[in-house]
């Protein structure tokens, strides 16, 4: 299971890494009647107005004039990925925390805090993930609400052993989510439970999601994967049977390509 966690956050990392790089465009505010002035330039003050410059010149919106404010992309930012594909981890958590307090409320402090939250995990810590995370939230509660940010937390907090915490929060995606993110949740309940040596109610929750959430094809790969490698564990030959399940019936997914060579 190991193997195949890291390969997931690996692909969830290029895939960030990828949507940020096309995020840049000019500087913008979202007044509060949800009309778009684009600048040049743009930076917050430390009362929390944003000065945006415009071919006119600069002008202020202060706090309730408008929703949201953007910032063109940083020139570091490219540099920045650089460091996290080279693995230069704790050079790119420098530069993350650096770009986090410049471009406080200008869009790409959220896009430092998330990156550096990954990284930080990618580093092997994922209690400093937690951390990151936090401030993120504090700072922007919305973005608890982003399946892009929201995954990622939980992965850290099961890679932090905070299993309590993230059941509750597993409990409430269940009971309130959407059908992918409570299928979602249940897949992870089954990891909760293979972190502390339960395999047998792992195989349980992975098997749910099977039975329960069919319809979310995107989600059953990895949900018959896992249950599979639980009873694998077990030593139990339904196993086999499962590794062939998910090679006929997904067989172009990331974890038939695993399963082949344990059937």
């Amino acid at each position: 299971m190991k193997t195949y966690r890291t390969k997931s956050a690996a692909w969830t990392l290029t895939g960030l890494l990828l949507t940020i790089s096309v995020a840049a465009q000019a500087a913008y505010v979202i007044l509060s009647d949800d009309r778009k002035i684009e600048g040049t330039e743009i930076r917050m003050t430390a009362d929390g107005s944003v000065v945006l410059t415009m071919t006119r010149g600069p002008i202020t919106f202060t706090k309730g004039q408008f929703k949201s404010a953007m910032a063109d992309k940083p020139a570091e930012w490219d540099k920045v990925v650089q460091l996290v594909q080279g693995k230069k981890y704790d050079d790119a958590i420098t530069q993350l925390n650096d770009l986090a307090r410049r471009y406080r409320g200008l869009g790409w402090d959220v896009q430092s805090i998330s990156l550096l939250a990954r990284v930080q995990v990618m580093k092997g810590d994922p209690a400093a993930a937690i951390t990151a995370y936090e401030t993120l939230f504090r700072n922007n509660p919305g973005s608890k609400d982003n399946p892009d940010v929201a995954w990622p937390f939980r992965q850290a907090l099961l890679d932090a052993k905070q299993f309590d915490r993230l059941n509750t929060d597993l409990t409430e995606v269940i009971a309130k989510g959407s059908r992918t993110d409570a299928a979602k949740a249940q897949v992870m309940r089954g990891d909760v439970k293979m972190a502390q040596n339960q395999a047998e109610g792992a195989v349980m929750d992975y098997l749910r999601t099977v039975v329960f959430f069919g319809s979310e094809q995107a989600v059953q790969p990895e949900a018959l994967f896992k249950a599979a490698e639980a009873l694998e564990k077990l030593r139990d030959p339904r196993a086999k049977e499962m590794f062939k399940k998910l090679v006929q019936e997904y067989p172009n997914a990331p974890q038939a390509q695993q399963a082949r060579s344990r059937i």
